[in-house]
């Protein structure tokens, strides 16, 4: 692809993640999108053959830059929670992108594809942690990650709506404790 061609590409990524972190899937409009991303509606379709294609290409890149950016490590939950609350409070569109895909539960292949590779990938590391005694057994590794990940997002949401850095600062340590509360194994 050409750099131009890049660019484009880019851009409409770029502006169908805030319109579906504004909207939801359902209320997204591909005008919307072509227009903030300054380029044709053919031009958006020439990169991308439906609306569910463009989410499925932006689930793709907010996940892969989620995972990157926070790396989940079984000896390390509570730094993965603090490390993906930070996560949210610097990209407030991924934690609206995973409010959404809440609430509308879609049927998107290519977009459940993603998640599912992203998903399986976590619990692996969370049975080995298991295995390992690093962490509790007292959850399924898929209902742990899904109480990880809406603890920090939950948190993150409301830390940017109060009062500042440092309720941020202050919720990201309750965030944190409640984590190693949460995994930490029971002494026998």
């Amino acid at each position: 692809m050409r750099a131009a061609g890049h660019a484009t590409r880019e851009r409409i990524l770029a502006a169908a993640k805030a319109e579906f972190a504004t909207y939801g899937v359902a209320g997204a409009r591909i005008n919307r999108i072509a227009a903030e991303a300054k380029a044709s509606k053919d031009r958006l379709y020439a990169y991308f053959a439906s609306k569910d294609a463009l989410y499925a290409a932006v689930t793709e890149q907010w996940a892969d830059h989620t995972t990157a950016e926070t790396a989940l490590d079984a000896a390390d939950l509570p730094g993965y929670v603090g490390r993906l609350f930070d996560h949210y409070i610097r990209h407030p569109d991924n934690a609206r992108l995973q409010a959404w895909a809440d609430v509308e539960q879609l049927s998107i292949p290519e977009a459940e594809q993603v998640v599912r590779r992203v998903i399986a990938a976590k619990i692996t590391e969370l049975e080995r942690g298991q295995r390992e005694g690093l962490i509790t057994s007292d959850f399924a590794p898929i209902t742990l990650i899904v109480m990880l990940t809406d603890l920090a997002r939950t948190a993150a949401v409301h830390a940017t709506r109060d009062d500042g850095p440092h309720n941020i600062t202050e919720r990201r340590a309750a965030v944190v404790l409640a984590a190693r509360r949460l995994v930490t194994p029971e002494n026998p």
